[in-house]
């Protein structure tokens, strides 16, 4: 994968900097969760949404909200 393609790692690290100048808040980041009705479909989606919610998991005071988007 070319680092042109990279979405997970840059969108951290843009949350962690949002943190860090804003300490004393809390962040909430709203994920878009595409749920498709055949299963046959699911692998045509890629899982960025999932990568990113366990990547920002560990970190304080940042909520992680997933809606769902059916397809």
């Amino acid at each position: 994968m070319t680092p042109y393609r990279a979405i997970v790692a840059p969108l951290v690290d843009y949350v962690e900097a949002l943190h860090r100048q804003r300490p004393g808040q809390t962040l909430t980041v709203i994920l878009p969760e595409i749920v498709s009705r055949r299963r046959r479909y699911r692998i045509l989606h890629s899982r960025i949404a999932a990568r990113l919610r366990h990547s920002l998991r560990p970190l304080p005071r940042i909520v992680v909200t997933t809606i769902p988007f059916h397809v």
